[in-house]
């Protein structure tokens, strides 16, 4: 509707009525008007052949460097693959993969599986980039309210919410194939939101999109991303309906300033065949073990060159074309080897040797308070000596207990069973560990004493464990492990000693068979050699587990039933940021009194870099449970309250608040055996009261960084602060 304003005249008694038509805004109406008729994402279910191209180039490069500096001399050739026709600056391809897929899309309920018929890549490849670069294959849908990109909601100009977040100006009109389409320009209504610049061309007819061009707000809460490009076309359809046409997304990634060396992605998607409700959509859908289906077919990598040719759904440009003879020629080059390896020393701390490697170098050096100075040496296997069995071991001495210490584990996959077998043996201090296990952070590092709280005595366990386990995963991402260990325990003060605490007052030997089962739908993994990267979706994570203490097995001493329960989950509130959360609870049953560690420790923290996983204001030790229960939430509302404060905006700080409870309790023999007075050390149980921990603080500072400043509740502390400050570090979009 036009907006109306009235005006007093002043030569006459009347009245004079004004209108200030704005017909962009009324072009906007129209199309969300009619969004449930031309939005192909609402059309049930469709079908077709997908061509998917991923161009990766390194931007900014400086030609004059390689002539100046000797490193880069050899690698001289690659200027003559620099492009500087198809972009402002030049740019060198490094990455080129292409698929060619039979998709299929159901959006009631919400399903898609993509069968890759042909799939070819060549350049440099490294799996947590392409992981990061897998946001391009997002789904675009400029019709909804809210686009997703980066882990980050965006307003969408062309959805239902559109009016309150973009200027809108109609502007010229133009015929393609007698058919009259309307020019529509947007802009946002306020610096520093999640929104887009750009324009889209209207047909006038259907009020459907033909194109639209979006690039996302200078201002925009995402880091590292100085550049975002979103082309989206569409086809009309004999009904008036529109479809998928083709996708580019082109974005610029760089740590460092927009000038400075940087990454582009170009990915482009092209549809062909498309075919709606069809009875053969249904079939394909039910095949489906995970809502989300990518299969990759036998012959997917035997297609040749001339097949390429003559199927993908246009020709590679000439820049394009270099890709593939470039990355052969520098694969080629042992000097360029030696700066990839050179480069992977620094940033992942390992030195590759052929079919070994050496480090992380972080862990030859460190130091705390039983050992003073302690020495470690990594060696492990690498892909060169087999794509499906690691071997990895260690060996540590510590001078001031002039002890060595050590570790020797094999983890081998079966491959394309989703099995997974692991055994090992670790002799060492827990180091930090509030279970010993791969996943907690440990001491064990060149930083951590000089993050180390001033005035906590550190209390160490030495653990001497042996396990195995194997591991299922099935393709739905429901999984399961069955592990037995025997572990034995020896005590350090100010902990209690094993001659009080220990089985007959002599050993603390435990023999554990254990099940894990998890459920984690809509996760995405990264699979690397060493480990498998986990990246939860917007679902729900449950896992249970559940463990039997054997006494005579393996010299095992205590018998006891632990279960254990959690739910945690990733989620956004639109317009709100995003919530964490997770929700726990568990038991332990004993006929006998059990010593603490082979109950709940709940895990506390002795250094200032905050531990999303542990009490901050709690020690080590410091509380234990034989039942418990408890919850962590915490609300990223990122720039919602600081983009209020205009020279905030441009700053791209996040602000967050969280809680962390646990309730727990001790029967009588559990505490009894494990409660008593040490010097001025003493393990408490909480005795059925809560344990409540409440932060604040910013998240984002110089895009790396983040301060927690955190208080304690519940109960008050026996020894120590009630409030402190933590830092860490993380990237993040």
């Amino acid at each position: 509707m036009p907006n109306l304003y009235l005006f007093e005249g002043r030569f006459s008694d009347s009245v004079v009525v004004r209108s200030r038509f704005n017909k962009g805004l009324l072009w906007w109406k129209k199309v969300v008007k009619n969004q449930p008729h031309n939005d192909p994402y609402a059309s049930g279910a469709y079908s077709c052949e997908l061509y998917n191209k991923l161009e990766v180039d390194i931007n900014n490069i400086d030609r004059g460097a390689f002539n100046r500096r000797k490193l880069l001399r050899p690698f001289g050739f690659i200027l003559d693959n620099i492009d500087s026709v198809s972009e402002k600056r030049p740019f060198l391809p490094v990455f080129m993969a292409e698929t060619i897929s039979d998709y299929f899309y159901s959006a009631r309920p919400y399903q898609t599986r993509e069968e890759i018929r042909a799939v070819q890549t060549n350049g440099i490849r490294n799996e947590m980039v392409l992981h990061f670069m897998e946001e391009l294959h997002q789904k675009v849908d400029v019709y909804e309210p809210y686009l997703r990109l980066f882990g980050k909601e965006f307003i969408s100009p062309m959805g239902r919410l559109g009016e309150n977040y973009y200027n809108y100006r109609g502007a010229d009109t133009q015929y393609i194939a007698g058919q009259r389409y309307l020019h529509l320009f947007f802009t946002p209504k306020q610096q520093g939101q999640n929104t887009f610049s750009g324009d889209c061309w209207i047909h006038s007819g259907s009020w459907g999109i033909k194109r639209t061009n979006l690039q996302i707000s200078e201002y925009a809460g995402i880091n590292y991303v100085h550049r975002l490009d979103i082309i989206q076309e569409f086809t009309q359809k004999g009904d008036s309906s529109w479809t998928l046409g083709k996708d580019r997304f082109i974005v610029e990634l760089s740590p460092l300033k927009k000038e400075k060396l940087s990454l582009i992605a170009r990915r482009t998607n092209m549809y062909r065949n498309i075919q709606f409700d069809s009875t053969g959509i249904v079939g394909k859908l039910q095949n489906n073990t995970r809502q989300e289906q990518v299969v990759v077919t036998d012959s997917a990598l035997l297609r040749d060159q001339a097949w390429w040719d003559a199927e993908r759904h246009e020709a590679l440009s000439a820049n394009e074309q270099k890709v593939y003879k470039m990355m052969d020629t520098l694969k080629s080059m042992p000097l360029f080897h030696k700066y990839v390896n050179t480069v992977e020393l620094i940033v992942d701390g390992r030195k590759k040797l052929g079919k070994v490697e050496i480090g992380p170098w972080y862990r030859w050096v460190s130091g705390n308070q039983r050992e003073r100075l302690r020495l470690r040496f990594d060696l492990a296997t690498t892909e060169k000596f087999s794509q499906y069995l690691r071997l990895h071991g260690y060996l540590a001495y510590g001078f001031r207990d002039a002890a060595f210490k050590g570790e020797a584990d094999a983890t081998y996959r079966l491959p394309g069973s989703g099995y997974t077998f692991q055994g090992s043996y670790v002799h060492d201090l827990d180091n930090g560990r509030v279970r010993y296990n791969d996943e907690d952070p440990t001491t064990d590092n060149l930083f951590s004493q000089l993050i180390r709280r001033r005035g906590v005595k550190q209390k160490f366990l030495q653990v001497d464990e042996v396990k195995a386990s194997v591991m299922k995963e099935w393709e739905n991402n429901f999984s399961t492990q069955v592990s037995l260990s025997r572990s034995a325990y020896e005590t350090f003060q100010p902990l209690p000693p094993k001659t009080q605490i220990g089985y007959n007052q002599k050993d603390l030997l435990n023999t554990e068979l254990a099940i894990r089962l998890r459920y984690a739908p809509g996760e995405n993994k990264v699979t690397t050699f060493r480990k498998t990267h986990r990246f939860a979706g917007s679902s729900p994570v449950v896992e249970a587990r559940y463990g039997r203490g054997l006494t005579g097995w393996l010299g095992g001493r205590y018998q006891y039933d632990k279960v254990f329960m959690m739910v945690s989950q990733s989620c956004r509130i639109p317009r709100w940021g995003k919530v964490d959360y997770r929700a726990y609870g568990g038991r332990i049953f004993s006929n006998t009194p059990l010593p603490f560690m082979l109950l709940e420790l709940h895990p506390g923290n002795e250094i200032y870099y905050y531990s999303k996983q542990s009490f901050n204001l709690m020690n080590r030790f410091e509380y234990f449970s034989d039942r418990f229960a408890g919850f962590t939430i915490e609300h990223n509302f990122e720039k919602k309250l600081l983009n209020l404060v205009p020279f905030l905006r441009r700053l791209n700080f996040r602000q967050f608040w969280n809680v962390k409870t646990v309730w727990g309790d001790l029967n009588p023999g559990n505490s009894k055996l494990n409660t008593m007075e040490l010097g001025n050390y003493h393990l408490h149980s909480l005795g059925g009261r809560p344990y409540t921990e409440l932060g604040t603080g910013l998240d984002n500072i110089f895009k790396y960084f983040r301060v927690d400043m955190v208080w304690r509740f519940s109960p008050r502390p026996h020894y120590g602060a009630d409030f402190g400050v933590f830092g860490s570090a993380h990237v993040q979009f």
